[in-house]
């Protein structure tokens, strides 16, 4: 893998961990009732911040090893 690609994925990864913790504080917050939402919209809201924390950042290096192959 060349360096250049390697710090691309790098970024990529990085910029989606980032949004998925903005994503989850913004569903905290309207969990919390500080924006007049439903709570169960903060709460989608939420997991979808987890998912993109937790997830998707395993979906992509399995994706970007197979390609690599």
């Amino acid at each position: 893998m060349s360096p250049e690609l390697a710090k691309a994925r790098h970024k990529r990864l990085t910029m989606v961990r980032f949004f998925g913790v903005l994503l989850a504080l913004i569903g905290a917050a309207i969990m919390a009732g500080k924006v007049a939402l439903p709570p169960i919209v903060g709460l989608l809201i939420l997991l979808m911040g987890v998912f993109d924390v937790v997830l998707f950042p395993l979906m992509l290096t399995r994706r970007w090893k197979k390609m690599d192959k």
